[in-house]
């Protein structure tokens, strides 16, 4: 079972997210950049996944180390690519 949080996440993103992992909007938690920095300054064992979209992405400066690319019309295909039993944040604008 994969756990699903959004940092910074629209309703448009939190749809996609929720078709991807086959869940509803209400069971995907949101968190704040800033409780994720901490989380992962703590070394806490979180796979991010930053599914901005590529004119977001390539307009902007932040990227977080380790985070895995995937735009938001990718996520449903590469699902696979995600480990399972890891907590998984999708970082978006």
């Amino acid at each position: 079972m994969r756990k699903v949080l959004l940092a910074a996440a629209p309703v448009v993103l939190l749809v996609l997210a929720a078709a991807a992992f086959a869940i509803t909007n209400e069971e995907v938690p949101r968190i704040t950049v800033q409780e994720l920095k901490a989380r992962l300054d703590r070394g806490e064992g979180i796979t991010v996944v930053d599914v901005r979209s590529p004119g977001s992405y390539n307009s902007s400066k932040v990227r977080i180390k380790g985070a895995i690319r995937i735009s938001p019309e990718e996520i449903r295909p590469r699902a696979y690519e995600l480990p399972m039993g890891k907590e998984i944040v999708l970082y978006c604008t």
